[in-house]
């Protein structure tokens, strides 16, 4: 049975910590709970966890001088005073339990980090369907440039740091605002970005109504909100009288652009800040979306006082973050890029991005769709979408927290998106047919939200270079 957020207020939570001095994080190697740990540590808790994985976030946390225990072990919960949890677990992980027996306070990750950014005079909330992590990202980035030592917490590992999260000296956070079961309106934001509000999580929002509205809650306490330019129904879903401010690629959008091209998939313009043209932009992260995010993120920099020599220097500086068009390396003669995509938008994205990189070679798709409710509610745009590639390998599904119950399969997606598309069983299957197929000047996209990047484990150091 999966947990649900506890819904606490900060000032509940404050309470509650005031004689606590020792924190366990269940599930700390997670990428927002690496990032609570460290900063519950700058405020003076001692600290420690665990996870099961073992990966970059544990590895820092224990560099850090973090313990983190590679088991969950219901003795531990004896000799700390307060237990924070991810909602990945379940309500019968024996931490949680022995937690609940012995009367220790409890707080979901979405409430303690609310209370966690209540130590923020400046608190920046990247909210939307796609593009968060590297809006986030950008964003942290211009304000390190303009060194105003930001605390940044990202969804992925971001590039210019090597880490999902920077623990910041200043009075600003930036942090990526999830809209998944309402987590987010346990974040109010001083200043709301939101990149689009495309219907997603369909097993929690059953209607795009129903997500605008949570979007709508969501920016209601910040001062400034910054939206597409195009999305007029979401402006109508936001609390009258607020303060608004628009982003995209014209010049029309309060933070706009002038002259647009993409030469071999990289973004040129020159930005409009503020209503004045700026110098000439060259990114360094592919496609037209990121175009969106860069300006996105300049909007929220510009309005935050960052400067226009800062928000141009930090952005042309940007590489990305992990899993976002991730050059992986070269196996059997083809460039290999590694992908989060799994909503249809980020799919079609992804892919016209990655045609615009191919250079006349052919386009290759590894496709790991996430969640049954999604790949059910989206099947014939999944379809669709997958169509821009020339050669598509599809894997199961990754159920994440759901079981089957709306009957969809791979094999039925495999044969919907075409004659070119093959359901492969497991990734070495997968692995095997790629080192068959793939030729010189070829590219793959290793594309998803769960598990497809151990697919990277089942390439022969032979055929594969990085």
């Amino acid at each position: 049975m999966p947990l649900q957020n506890t819904h606490h207020t900060p000032d509940e939570i404050k309470a509650a910590l005031d004689t606590c001095r020792r924190l366990w994080f269940i599930g700390i190697g997670g990428i927002h709970m690496c990032a609570l740990a460290m900063i519950s540590r700058e405020r003076g808790f001692t600290v420690a966890g665990s996870d099961l994985a073992e990966n970059e976030n544990v590895r820092a946390l224990r560099a850090a001088g973090i313990g983190v225990y590679p088991h969950h072990d219901a003795a531990q919960m004896a000799t700390f005073d307060a237990v924070v949890y991810t909602l990945a677990i379940s309500a019968d992980n024996p931490e949680y339990q022995a937690a609940q027996r012995l009367g220790l306070p409890l707080f979901s990750r979405a409430d303690f980090l609310g209370y966690l950014l209540y130590g923020y005079r400046t608190r920046i909330g990247i909210a939307g369907t796609h593009g968060k992590s590297t809006t986030t990202a950008m964003l942290g980035q211009i304000f390190e440039r303009a060194q105003k030592s930001p605390t940044v917490i990202c969804g992925a590992q971001m590039r210019h740091t090597s880490a999902p999260f920077t623990v910041g000296e200043g009075n600003t956070c930036i942090y990526e605002a999830c809209e998944y079961g309402n987590s987010f309106l346990r974040l109010p934001p001083t200043l709301a970005v939101i990149l689009n509000a495309e219907l997603d999580h369909v097993d929690f929002f059953k209607s795009r109504k129903m997500l605008l509205q949570a979007f709508g809650a969501f920016s209601a306490p910040a001062a400034e909100i910054v939206i597409p330019f195009d999305d007029k129904a979401l402006r109508n879903a936001l609390p009258r009288g607020a303060n608004i401010y628009t982003f995209g690629p014209s010049c029309d959008a309060d933070y706009g652009a002038k002259d647009v091209i993409l030469k071999n998939g990289i973004g040129q313009f020159t930005p409009i800040l503020g209503g004045h043209p700026t110098g000439r932009l060259t990114l360094r992260v592919p496609g037209l979306h990121n175009i969106k995010n860069a300006l996105a993120a300049a909007a929220a920099a510009h309005l935050s006082g960052i400067s226009c020599a800062d928000i141009l220097t930090g952005l042309a500086a940007f590489q990305g973050v992990a899993r976002r068009m991730e050059y992986r390396g070269i196996f059997c003669g083809a460039r290999i890029f590694d992908d989060y995509a799994h909503h249809p938008t980020e799919i079609n994205a992804s892919l016209t991005t990655a045609r615009a990189l191919c250079h006349g070679g052919r386009l290759f798709v590894l496709f790991q769709s996430h969640t049954y409710s999604r790949t059910a509610a989206f099947f014939d745009e999944i379809a669709t979408a997958l169509r821009a590639a020339d050669r598509v390998l599809l894997t199961d599904i990754y159920p994440a927290r759901e079981t089957n119950t709306v009957g969809v399969s791979v094999e039925a997606l495999a044969k919907a998106t075409g004659d070119h598309a093959v359901y492969v069983k497991d990734l070495a299957t997968a692995a095997a047919l790629l080192k068959q197929e793939l030729q010189p000047n070829d590219l793959l996209v290793v594309m998803g939200a769960g598990d497809v990047g151990r697919i990277f484990v089942h390439f022969s150091k032979k055929h594969f270079t990085t």
